[in-house]
């Protein structure tokens, strides 16, 4: 392939009249002619580790992720003439990034970068030099650095939040809002495989609903028969219930679950949800917390698509839903669905199932040891040992089982109601954490003796029955405060205020996420008694004392190389300078393998005299490490 970097007068001109007459275009204009190549060995069969829309833990993936034979180095192609408009070096995330805007007004997206090449190389690694910083972030000028279709660009790596060698690769329109790339007509991948369901699940979506007799959700497993589903039983269900699947795409010769773009769920012939994604904006990423159930994604990781819209959820992916996809199953119903999936290149397959509309026996039997409760939409569910015979009451309001289990007695309560603050157990009083009910579209500022939470506008998704809970532990000395519960996500961020009378040392305390045991470092400042600080997740936060330098052991020092392993024990790694002979000196960094590597601006210059080696941690701790290189 050409690696033609000329910037020349008459191909700067040429490349603005394409501009002028290309931009208003749309994609269909360019796919029969072929106008992108494929970025890594055009006119080569490959395979794929990801796809557009698939659904990842926070996002909706936005371009295809293309394998490199396990390994770094792959020559990166530019999928169409444009020229740089977008440069990025990051430890995290995309890592090293280029950004190729095109005549037609698209951008193409290369990321996980090993390197750059070319005159953008070096550009890079003389403002690398100029700012003394690894990370960069610069929008580029039109026509500074050209591109022709097939040069090559950058070679591939593993770079940023890279999982292994691959290279990310976007379309996105003149607004910046990601395009599949393989409705282009890539040739390279070969897909001939339907789409792939192995799971239904039934989900009760108010107090008086019921699937398989219980208030909850259940599974189904479904029995594949040639490329298509079928359940082989009908869901006994009552009341207004939602429909989720676990289900992925696959394409051929590869082993990875890939996304679903089209999905039509059809109930007696008639469609009542349609989700077909063709392009989105990144400010509705979010929205996926609503896409997929947030619960089950926090508790076993599963991610299932809902097969209704759910309340908060702002997406403009769905079409012709009757009621929102939702379901109202009545008694003696007989409710036929099928599920259609369809992936990019058009192959399909389909589940079907049946709904009876009957309220059956529960035959739950999960075991359940003491008074256990939990929240599910508006539904506070409170569920005991089927041999409990004590009087239940929340607010002095006595409560029957809504129903009984083969192991179980289950209470539902409707916290729209009225919001408990008291559960009586036998006459035993158990204190509840929720304060208060807090509407998703304003502002709202919840204060009390522990904690204050501020909620910007639109922070939520749907009402929160806000809890918070305060411990503070005098064997451990440590103090735990609950803010909201886990499984309840954020679409914005909200601020925390932490108060204490505890002697922390503020210079090196701050606050920190508990994911179970494993704290994360959360920062804040210290105002008085109190730490502020600004979080995406509820659940619990605690206060640590980051005292500890960084770590740093050195791995290879000569007069081509530096590199050292570095790491820090709790609050994590902020920043780091080399310098030999007071020269600061780049410092490349892979935050997955601890590991910092040297990049000379002069390759022709030996390293020689006192290497010195500053390392902070996020409380600013520092460590110095200095050697001699003769």
């Amino acid at each position: 392939m050409r690696n033609c970097w000329k910037l020349i007068l008459s191909s700067a001109l040429l490349f603005g009249q394409y501009f002028n007459c290309f931009a208003q275009l749309e994609a269909a204009d360019y796919r029969s002619e072929a106008y992108y190549m494929f970025p890594i060995k055009p006119g080569t069969q490959n395979t794929l580790a990801g796809t557009m829309g698939e659904l990842r833990s926070t996002h909706f993936h936005t371009g295809i992720d293309i394998r490199t034979e396990g390994r770094t180095g792959l020559p990166v192609h530019a999928a169409a003439m444009g020229y740089i408009s977008r440069v990025a070096v990051s430890t995290s995330g995309y890592g090293n990034a280029l950004y190729v805007t095109h005549p037609n007004g698209h951008t193409t997206v290369y990321a996980h970068l090993e390197k750059f090449e070319g005159p953008i190389a070096e550009y890079v690694l003389k403002e690398q030099y100029r700012l003394k910083t690894f990370e960069l972030d610069q929008s580029l000028y039109q026509g500074k650095f050209i591109v022709q279709k097939g040069d090559t660009i950058a070679w591939s790596g593993n770079s940023g939040s890279s999982g292994g060698p691959h290279l990310h690769f976007d379309i996105r329109d003149e607004k910046q809002q990601p395009l599949n790339p393989l409705s282009y007509g890539f040739d390279e991948v070969l897909d001939r495989t339907p789409p792939i369901a192995e799971k239904i699940i039934a989900r009760t979506l108010n107090e008086k609903s019921r699937v398989g007799g219980v208030f909850g959700q259940e599974e189904y497993r479904l029995r594949r028969i040639g490329n298509n589903y079928k359940l082989d039983r009908p869901i006994q269900a009552i009341g207004e219930i939602g429909l989720m699947l676990d289900a992925h795409d696959k394409l051929d010769y590869s082993r990875f679950r890939c996304g679903i773009n089209t999905m039509i769920m059809e109930v007696n012939g008639t469609s009542t949800y349609e989700y077909r994604i063709k392009k989105f904006s990144f400010g509705e990423q979010k929205n996926i917390y609503k896409h997929m159930s947030y619960e089950d994604l926090y508790k076993s990781g599963e991610r299932w698509h809902k097969l209704y819209v759910d309340d908060g959820n702002e997406l403009r992916f769905y079409s012709s839903n009757k009621n929102n996809g939702k379901l109202y199953v009545k008694e003696g119903d007989q409710l036929t669905v099928k599920i259609t999936m369809i992936d990019t290149y058009g192959n399909r397959s389909h589940v079907d199932l049946s709904i009876e509309g009957k309220l059956s026996k529960p035959l739950s039997n999960q075991w359940v040891s003491g008074i256990n409760t939990d929240i599910q939409e508006n539904i506070m569910i409170i569920s005991s040992p089927k041999s409990f015979d004590d009087n239940l009451s929340l607010n002095g309001v006595p409560l029957l089982p809504s129903y009984i289990t083969a192991s179980s007695k289950v209470y539902l309560y409707d916290l729209r109601k009225d919001l408990p603050k008291l559960m009586d157990v036998g006459g035993e009083f158990i204190p509840l954490s929720f304060k208060e009910t807090i509407a998703p579209n304003k502002s709202y500022t919840y204060y009390s003796d522990e904690v204050d939470v501020y909620f910007q506008r639109e922070a939520l998704f749907d009402t929160l029955y806000f809890e918070s809970n305060y411990i503070s532990d005098s064997i451990a000395k440590n103090e735990v405060w609950t803010v909201g519960r886990t499984t309840v996500p954020l679409r914005k961020s909200i601020k925390v205020e932490l108060k204490t009378d505890k002697d922390y040392d503020r210079n090196f305390s701050a606050a920190y996420f508990l994911d179970g045991k494993t704290p994360y470092y959360e920062g804040g400042n210290w105002e008085k008694n109190q730490i502020s600080f600004w979080t995406r997740k509820f659940g619990d936060f605690t206060i640590l004392t980051d005292s500890i330098a960084p770590y740093i052991r050195q791995v290879r020092v000569n007069s081509n190389d530096l590199m050292f392993k570095i790491s820090d024990n709790l609050s994590g790694i902020k920043d780091f300078n080399c310098y030999v002979n007071d020269e600061w000196v780049l410092m490349h960094y892979d935050y997955k393998r601890a590991l910092i590597w040297s990049e000379k601006l002069n390759k022709n210059k030996p390293f020689n005299g006192i290497v010195k080696l500053i390392v902070r941690d996020n409380m600013n701790n520092e460590t110095i490490l200095e050697t001699k290189i003769y």
